[in-house]
């Protein structure tokens, strides 16, 4: 039966194949689940929060407010919608990306919503270059919806109409101050020391809410003064042009604004709105105690540093809060973060970096007790900064599992990282993640930071390796860990063993690398994505593949230039067929959160080719890295993305697979792979000279690829392959790829 299924085969004519054209897409997927120690994580895939600031909102049709959340670190929002809580009473907060995009794409520093003209939608307030813009919710019938409405705003001031100034350091605080139905801003004048009151006139001088603002009350309203830190002067008297004596100068030492927040309410019950201010080089929250009228003659005349009493907010520096109502019991609570643009001297952990104060009282009377430090970041995958995903079958069941690096954490004086380890027990259709381990192979003991994973197969042994970069205190770090375990078998690796590759001088430590075969000599070559140009640099390994020697052939590989820099800086690259097309994509994954598919060029020469920006996911956040595998048993390579939050992203591979059909080849005329079926091994014998390539119908590569010469047979080994149809894939420079069928039948 071989033999006549074998003749008959022989008579079948030569076959390339054609591609239709399949579109690149991707979605948010919230449905693979993830466990620690033991709970379910409500929302796994919600990417990590650092430094956060904290807005209810209705986003959906119920009854219920829900929640935007900005991170000052990323420039990014998360939308969490308000549930019933799964494991008691009261509410939880589900993560919701879909709501996501209906936001302005490029928002900076500070984002707080209050509805200012009381049509029951709270509306944007946020920095711009120009000063304070507000987005007016448009929303209607569920779909969310903002248009720009003031960029920049105005206030008459002292001198007449003029911006109104907020730093974008700052904080402000945004509420109906007086008590007359529209919104106030209090925020802090050009030196950082003294308040600006800017009262809303719009309803005394119109009847109707609006934007209408006068700066109004002394230069220096509230009657204190403030320089540094819990240095505050009471009873001051400003000078507002009748005479009276000005508020003391700022030290000439000191630079002009460096950083404060604001946050207004009732902290006593006495009904005269009181202020919590944070300052910049300040670890506490000082509660500012008002005994005047909620008015422009408001007057400040003490102090708390610390606040609140029992377990008080502090962080290493800049605290800031916010007055929200979070646990849907109708009553206001305390929310603070740092207000921090990065972590600087690793001081945050930010893996624990939103404190949720519950209001045990109301919002008149409160009485604030501290609840958790993780707020939403308990319920989610939350590495702190800098997550780095890395997916492959690592048990030898099939189904692909997960390992993350990161940034790093603070472990007293030093800072240092490590890889986390989740076992995938669900299956090729369904994942099922659970955390195994903090601290995969020990690798914390090599006492590196900004820690990145990746998989591929360095030696071309058909099973997978792991390449590790990570920064000691002088350099960046490449170690490959070779597998020593069969093909299919769980992997074996040897962090004592690890070779540590000849890139020195290669990385800088915020670089990204990338290692793949690019000129298809079965060989791993380098991508390194510099942070400080944007370009992307090609490394040849001149070498072998377990003694690399790496030689500099582009320094503008696939034609990114220094002009991209401003947009995109480092890229996380990743090298896949996306679409089943039989033909590479990259994914380039950038620093400033955008992503995008080019067609990866069929020679090192050649430049990218952009395919789709996935405008349609948004921004996924700041200092993104990716990797893809398939998670769902569709063929399709899908994408997690980490970024500097620390968390991670998910999204299913929705592109339109390409159908592969048979046409009849051209060329060459006789022969060129036999015999054919095979029991073990194939013969190459082209008519040109080129690279072979071996891989599966759905697309993953199964030999390492080969050169091959012009008439000159090349002997393959499919020893090691399992039955069944192949694709042997004919790469010449300047002509078309030839494809061929072959049967492995032993």
């Amino acid at each position: 039966m071989k033999k006549l299924f074998t003749l008959c085969f022989l008579v079948i004519p030569l076959f390339t194949y054609a591609q239709s054209a399949g579109k690149i897409s991707f979605r948010y997927d919230l449905n693979p689940t993830v466990s620690v120690s033991g709970r379910a994580l409500l929302n796994p895939w919600a990417g990590g929060l650092n430094t956060t600031q904290y807005s209810t909102i209705r986003l959906n049709n119920d009854t219920r407010d829900d929640l935007a959340v900005f991170d000052r670190t990323t420039n990014k929002i998360s939308t969490f919608i308000a549930i019933d809580n799964p494991t008691g009473s009261g509410i939880a907060w589900q993560y919701a990306p879909e709501y996501e995009i209906a936001f302005p794409a490029v928002m900076y520093s500070w984002m707080l919503l209050v509805d200012y003209d009381g049509d029951g939608k709270k509306d944007i307030f946020t920095n711009s270059e120009k000063g304070v813009a507000i987005y007016h919710n448009e929303s209607q019938g569920g779909v969310v919806s903002f248009k720009l409405a003031v960029n920049p705003l105005k206030t008459v001031g002292f001198s007449g109409l003029q911006t109104l100034y907020i730093t974008s350091v700052d904080l402000p605080a945004i509420t109906d101050y007086d008590d007359d139905g529209d919104i106030d801003i209090i925020t802090f004048d050009a030196d950082g020391n003294i308040i600006a009151y800017q009262q809303n006139m719009s309803v005394e001088r119109t009847g109707t809410k609006g934007l209408d603002f006068v700066r109004t009350g002394d230069q220096c309203w509230g009657h204190f003064h403030k320089e540094f830190c819990n240095d505050f002067t009471f009873g001051i008297q400003c000078t507002d042009g009748s005479g009276r004596v000005a508020a003391p100068k700022p030290s000439g030492a000191r630079p002009l604004h460096t950083g404060n927040t604001l946050t207004v309410l009732d902290t006593d019950g006495d009904g005269k709105k009181d202020l919590l201010f944070g300052f910049v080089s300040c670890e506490n929250i000082a509660r500012l105690h008002n005994s005047g009228p909620n008015s422009a003659s408001a007057n400040f005349t003490s102090y708390d540093s610390l606040f609140p009493a029992i377990s008080p907010i502090l962080f290493p520096a800049f605290p800031a809060t916010y007055f929200e109502d979070v646990d849907g019991d109708g009553q206001k609570d305390l929310l603070a973060s740092p207000n921090v643009n990065f972590n600087d001297n690793h001081a945050f952990d930010f893996r624990a970096s939103g404190w949720f104060y519950k209001n045990a009282g109301t919002t008149k009377n409160p009485d604030f007790q501290l609840v958790q430090r993780d707020f939403l970041q308990s319920d989610m995958l939350d590495l702190g900064e800098r997550a780095a995903p890395a997916l492959a079958d690592l048990d030898g069941d099939g189904d692909m599992d997960l390992l993350v690096g990161y940034g790093g954490i603070g472990l007293g004086s030093s800072y240092r990282a490590g890889v986390w380890h989740f076992e995938n027990k669900g299956t090729t259709q369904n994942p099922a993640f659970a955390l195994i381990t903090t601290d995969y192979l020990g690798l914390a003991s090599l006492a590196l930071t900004n820690v990145v994973p990746s998989f591929t197969d360095v030696d071309g042994n058909g099973s997978v390796d792991l390449v590790l970069t990570g920064t000691n205190t002088t350099e960046v770090q490449v170690r490959v860990m070779f597998n020593s375990a069969a093909k299919g078998a769980a992997v074996q690796y040897n962090l004592a063993g690890a070779t540590l590759w000849p890139t020195r001088a290669l990385l800088s430590p915020s670089d990204l690398l990338t290692v793949t075969d690019v000129d298809r000599d079965g060989k791993p070559d380098l991508l390194i994505s510099r942070s400080s140009t944007g370009t992307i640099l090609y490394y040849r390994n001149a070498g072998t593949a377990v003694s690399p020697t790496f030689q500099l052939q582009n320094q503008t590989f696939g034609g990114f230039t220094t002009d991209d820099y401003v947009y995109a800086r480092a890229r996380s690259l990743v090298v896949a067929d996306l679409n089943g097309d039989q033909k590479n994509e990259l994914i380039a994954a950038a620093d400033n959160g955008t992503v995008r598919v080019y067609q990866f060029p069929d020679r090192p020469d050649q430049s990218f080719t952009l395919i789709d920006s996935l405008a349609s996911i948004g921004l996924p956040g700041k200092g993104l890295i990716a990797a893809v595998a398939d998670l769902d048993g569709d063929q399709l390579p899908d994408l997690m993305i980490g970024s500097t939050a620390g968390g991670l992203r998910y999204l299913k591979n929705t592109s339109q697979k390409v159908v592969v059909t048979a046409v009849p080849d051209e060329e060459p005329t006789t022969p060129w792979v036999f015999p054919n079926p095979t029991d073990r091994y194939l013969t190459v014998r082209p008519q040109y000279d080129g690279r072979v390539e071996l891989v599966s119908i759905s697309g993953q590569s199964v030999l390492p690829v080969e050169a091959v010469k012009a008439n000159v047979e090349t002997t393959l080994d499919l020893g090691n392959l399992v039955d069944g149809t192949y694709l042997i894939r004919l790469i010449i420079d300047n002509r078309p790829v030839q494809i061929q069928k072959v049967v492995l039948w032993k």
